[in-house]
């Protein structure tokens, strides 16, 4: 019956064995959670409800590749259905597919795809696994964190903003041209339709996924490896030859302020500074029309905003984020974790070891990514 076979799952448990897999015809009954817990074994990720308990109970690496890859796959699928549709609609309007892609619905929906995509695995995430926001990354944190990744987004948009055209010119060597802006028009109530899609939703949906729930099966492999795989995923996942070395910086900076502060908030801030600039400069230019004096004052100002928040950071933040729970008072713990959900609610322990479990679920996913990559390269040749 369901009392005794969960009796028999908590024995199982004590004497370091796995809980007997979900068997719907001798337990038919929904196990509820909350009145009858039984820990999970460490290292791994919340067990989902009903037939997805056996399947997806994976170590917590895993799931955070799994995730990446969906995402991925995902945002292919989107991506394959929409430009049917733009076939479709071209022939129904009597316009060719390059007439379409130049309206401006075809320029919002193309930078609105990915967010759809993302925001979709993110919901999916939720539901299978029965976490809050706040178990992954969405949870309050000290305010100096915000101020650091102000400093952040400004030395790295001014100070590093000469890495794009190094990569352009170097990859023109062989023939290569960026290709131009896409952006919607910014003008009048354009530009907050702009900021919303390239800025807003963005900061929200990327920095859940990937400073959200893959960072948090990953983070235990230690700080540098934890930055360098936010780098490259962050990197990859946009698939932009020339941006790929500043894309590569920003995700591994964004990672470390996701670290150190033990929430993504501060990243997913930073995110929207750097985008929103980015917009604001295309509709007034205050920063491309800055040169001479002003340019290098600019650029040595947040070149030591860069210098110093990193150092800070690197040095005097080793233990800020408590590995993403940060208890305000003693004995606060168990409310704090009963809040966030998942493995912090069930008393599981973080996973430890190596990086593994996450390269060999996220392999697929960086694959496609490396494909779609030198797709995009070779159409700028």
């Amino acid at each position: 019956m369901f009392g005794m076979d969960r009796n028999n799952d908590k024995d199982n448990v004590r004497r370091g064995q796995d809980p007997a897999p979900y068997d719907m015809e001798k337990d038919p009954a929904p196990y509820d959670m909350e009145k009858d817990t039984v820990p999970q074994n460490a290292g791994r990720a919340p067990a989902p409800r009903g037939y997805f308990q056996s399947l997806l109970s994976k170590p917590r690496k895993a799931v955070s590749g799994i995730v990446f890859t969906g995402a991925i796959v995902a945002m292919l699928l989107m991506s394959l259905v929409f430009s049917l549709t733009v076939a479709v609609v071209g022939v129904a309007l009597e316009m060719s597919v390059e007439d379409v892609m130049q309206t401006e619905a075809y320029k919002y929906c193309a930078y609105l795809l990915y967010q759809i995509a993302l925001a979709a695995i993110v919901a999916v995430y939720m539901k299978v696994y029965r976490e809050r926001p706040r178990a992954f990354g969405w949870r309050g944190t000290h305010w100096r964190f915000f101020l650091i990744g102000l400093a952040l987004a400004c030395g790295l948009l001014f100070s590093l903003n000469w890495l794009n055209d190094y990569v352009i010119k170097f990859f023109g060597l062989i023939g290569y041209e960026a290709p131009a802006s896409s952006l919607p028009s910014v003008q009048g109530f354009g530009l907050a339709g702009v900021l919303l899609v390239v800025a807003v939703l963005p900061a929200v949906f990327e920095e859940t996924v990937f400073r959200g729930i893959v960072l948090e099966g990953i983070k235990d492999v230690g700080t540098v490896a934890a930055c360098l795989l936010g780098g490259l995923l962050f990197s990859v996942f946009h698939q932009s030859p020339a941006q790929t070395a500043y894309q590569f910086v920003c995700g591994a900076a964004y990672t470390l302020l996701a670290i150190r502060a033990g929430s993504l908030l501060p990243a997913a801030m930073m995110h929207f500074v750097n985008n929103a600039l980015i917009v604001l400069d295309v509709r007034f230019g205050f920063l491309s029309g800055v040169t001479g004096g002003g340019a290098a004052a600019l650029y040595a100002v947040s070149g030591v905003c860069l210098a110093a928040a990193l150092a800070w950071l690197i040095f005097l933040e080793k233990d800020g984020g408590k590995a993403g729970l940060r208890f305000p008072k003693k004995g606060k713990e168990e409310k704090v974790a009963a809040e966030m959900g998942g493995a912090a609610a069930q008393g599981v322990a973080k996973p430890k070891g190596a990086v593994k479990p996450f390269l060999l679920a996220a392999l697929p996913g960086l694959i496609l990514c490396a494909v779609l990559w030198i797709y995009n390269f070779i159409g700028g040749l």
